[in-house]
């Protein structure tokens, strides 16, 4: 008989024992299976249960300094509908529907002395609805560990069993990382929400766990997600993904991803794609986007763009822009785009239609065109039209040169074959009347286009237009005193060879309004060629034509 009371103690105190543990709990909305393995991972407590008959998606909030667990529990209890008992060492959980007398722990009665189950005890008190749970929950679960021999002891002519107790537990099914996101879309759907302030409104403190077909935010609201239409006062924000339309005054934040329309007076941030139109006061933000992006301000994608992007300031692709980019000061594009067109300037990888700004274009393979102040890329197979084309792989030549109308030239041609500039300098010395014989210095400073058309390998065609400012025998003439060349040379190089030689004719038209007090002349008189056309003085002014020829070596 000591030994039957002894085991009768032990018992007790085993089931006593982890309702007593002191804990210091503080859990803010968390889900109920996150919080009991957390106390599980921080105090010597097990819990068995079954996750199918147990809401652990189910929100707990606790705040418990140096209690016993018990009260935890009885804490978790009122907001969840869960019964517990020490069983074993371990506290088991079952579904409690009644919650008519709000008690979360399950009475464990003293039974009789001789027991059918080494956990529950055959009590008359327990109701067959309970006692049938608990059969089904024993069949779900599976030891952990060996049982003891049974040992029987007669006495009193009653035969009392000694047995040795084995934990029960059966853990919850873990869940796949790639089933997660889809749990969370489909945890909870509803058709509709009204809200004044983020958690103050229809769906509480689930708000950001529910996706709703129709959303009403009087100010600031927040979703788990929306599938229809959202319209805010203020500011919409949703946890995961959009699929309608979306409104608000102030701006709309996603999470995810965005399938439809975005309309917002200042913002719209997505966090992940965009499929449809986003349009804003200020600024757009997305991630991946097949959409057309109007904003006041700027628009930016953090991946590739697929459509059109309008903004009054800038427009900003950190992956492929494949459409269009209009800008009110400036476009870029870290990957390749199809076309961009802005008022200061545009920057991108390759470049498939074009680029046009008043300042600078900034490209690598240009198949299209570049038209700006200034271009720069790697290579192009379209047309530069700038002031200064800087092409790495482009045709890029400096030029010495004699003609008729200068005897020594200097020119930078850079660009492309099919289009470059020309910046040319050019001197003459001649014997002014005036000097006692004295040769002065005429120079020019000019500016032109060529093309290069290539006949073979070894054989290229020039035409170039050039004009040139004369400064005739002094420093700088203020007068008109234009010479305006067309340019017909053949340039003959080696194959694989950057040097060349050229030659070819020259057409020279000469317009001067220079003016002579003391013979009375108009036009030029450094530059009078015997062999001119024509030479013709009207108005003020004197235009001389005829051909000359031009020849010199290319590096």
């Amino acid at each position: 008989m000591l030994f039957f009371f002894g085991f009768l103690f032990g018992l007790s105190t085993l089931q006593g024992q982890p309702l007593e543990q002191l804990v210091t709990l503080r859990y803010s909305s968390e889900p109920l299976g996150d919080v009991l393995a957390d106390i599980s991972r921080n105090y010597p407590v097990r819990f068995s249960y079954s996750p199918n008959f147990i809401p652990v998606d189910r929100h707990v909030t606790l705040n418990v300094v140096n209690e016993p667990l018990a009260a935890a529990l009885d804490n978790i209890a009122e907001q969840v509908p869960v019964a517990y008992a020490a069983v074993g060492g371990q506290v088991l959980l079952k579904p409690d529907n009644s919650r008519e007398n709000q008690l979360g722990q399950l009475q464990t009665l003293k039974g009789k002395v001789r027991q059918t189950s080494p956990i529950y005890p055959n009590e008359p008190a327990v109701d067959p609805q309970t006692k049938a749970e608990r059969e089904r929950l024993m069949r779900k679960m599976y030891p952990i560990g060996e049982a003891g021999k049974t040992k029987v002891i007669q006495g009193g002519g009653d035969s009392y069993r000694e047995i040795n107790l084995a934990v029960f537990y059966r853990p919850a099914p873990e869940i796949m990382k790639e089933e997660e996101p889809a749990r969370k879309n489909t945890a909870d759907t509803r058709l509709a929400q009204i809200s004044l302030l983020p958690f103050v409104g229809t769906n509480a403190f689930r708000s950001n766990e529910i996706t709703n077909k129709y959303s009403v935010n009087l100010l600031w609201g927040t979703n788990g997600g929306v599938d229809g239409m959202e319209v805010g006062g203020f500011v919409n924000n949703v946890k995961n993904d959009v699929r309608g339309v979306q409104v608000a005054g102030f701006g709309s934040r996603v999470g995810g991803k965005v399938n439809g329309t975005q309309v917002s007076g200042l913002f719209n941030i997505i966090g992940d794609s965009l499929t449809g139109v986003q349009a804003a006061g200020l600024m757009n933000i997305a991630g991946d986007a097949q959409a057309v992006q109007a904003a006041g301000l700027s628009n930016v994608t953090n991946g590739d763009f697929t459509g059109v992007q309008a903004a009054g300031l800038f427009n900003v692709s950190a992956g492929n822009a494949d459409g269009l980019q209009a800008a009110g000061l400036f476009n870029y594009c870290d990957g390749k785009t199809k076309t961009q067109l802005s008022s200061l300037f545009n920057i991108a990888g390759d470049v498939q239609v074009g680029q046009a700004s008043a300042l600078l274009n900034v490209g690598k393979k240009v198949s299209g065109f570049q038209i700006a102040l200034v271009n720069v890329a790697d290579t192009v197979s379209g047309v530069p039209v700038g002031l200064i084309n800087i092409i790495k792989n482009g045709y890029n030549r400096f030029e010495l040169s004699a003609n008729d109308a200068f005897y020594a030239n200097a020119s930078m041609k850079l660009g492309a074959y099919r289009f470059y500039n020309i910046i040319q300098l050019g001197a003459r010395w001649d014997k002014a009347p005036d000097a006692g014989g004295a040769s002065l210095m005429s120079w020019g400073l000019g500016y032109g286009l060529g093309t290069a058309l290539r006949i073979n390998p070894r054989l290229l065609l020039n035409v170039e237009a050039v004009a040139i400012h004369i400064n005739e025998m002094e420093r700088w003439t203020r007068e008109l005193n234009l010479l305006n060349q067309l340019r017909f040379t053949l340039d003959f190089h080696q194959e694989n060879r950057r040097t060349s030689f050229f030659a070819g004719p020259v057409a020279n038209v000469l317009v001067s309004k220079l003016y002579d007090p003391d013979t009375g002349t108009v036009g030029s008189t450094a530059i009078s060629p015997s062999y001119t056309f024509l030479d013709h003085t009207k108005g003020g002014a004197n235009v001389k034509l005829w051909v000359g020829v031009q020849a010199g070596v290319r590096f």
